[in-house]
């Protein structure tokens, strides 16, 4: 056993046998710390530090590799103290189908107001570029992709009737969506821009997707056996 199980008190079995970490005071800071990373490690923030990068940066190194060091920085600590957070509880009690709705609309509303600001900052600097040539597709390539995968998660969670997270998805999108919409419906650049000038960045976007998606099952059987 665990030397961290012997050192809170659990509730009684006969009573509660499932246990979440938000139930223990001493494994709920971490949790919410882990939670907090985990939110950082998204798709999302990815997208946001990278379009507000690209309005500072002068170069196409930096607003792709920075955001990628951040997001995975705080993915690895994050997975390092959720992991100890469960730890205090043995894995056979582990509550994994708890619902904290209060949790994952707060994490989807960060998520989309993150990538909200991203790309209006880019669009900010976009407008005020002189020339065309400034524009870079990259983020609005990346927003649209991101908009496709959450539409195709939410038609997922429907047809497989998982509708416990809708709200916060149909949040998440509906800022998302809004964003992007921004970005392709007033800006000139956006407008004139072709389909194909978009698949680089929807290209790294994908990638930086199914990375995270591996991670996140990855730590999942870890965390839980």
């Amino acid at each position: 056993m665990n030397p961290l199980e012997e050192q809170v008190q659990l509730p009684d079995p006969s009573i509660k046998f499932r246990v979440h970490p938000l139930d223990l005071p001493e494994a709920r800071k971490e949790f919410l710390v882990g939670w907090a990373l985990g939110i950082v490690a998204t798709p999302q923030v990815y997208t946001a530090l990278l379009a507000g990068l690209w309005a500072v940066s002068n170069n196409y190194v930096t607003p792709v590799l920075v955001p990628l060091v951040l997001v995975v920085t705080a993915g690895w600590v994050g997975s390092k103290v959720t992991r100890g957070a469960w730890d205090y509880i043995p894995r056979r009690r582990h509550d994994v189908d708890r619902r904290t709705p209060g949790l994952t609309i707060a994490a989807a509303l960060l998520k989309s107001v993150a990538l909200f600001a991203g790309l209006i900052g880019f669009m900010a600097w976009t407008a005020a570029q002189d020339l065309v040539p400034g524009f870079s597709p990259y983020p609005l390539g990346m927003g649209a992709a991101i908009v496709a995968i959450m539409v195709v998660g939410l038609v997922s969670k429907l047809v497989r009737h998982k509708t416990t997270d809708l709200l916060a998805d149909a949040i998440n999108l509906g800022v998302v969506a809004a964003a992007v919409w921004l970005g392709f419906g007033l800006l000139p650049e956006g407008r004139e821009l072709a389909p194909t000038a978009l698949i680089p960045g929807a290209l790294i976007l994908l990638g930086v997707w199914l990375i995270w998606l591996l991670f996140s099952s990855w730590e999942f059987r870890r965390n839980h056996g």
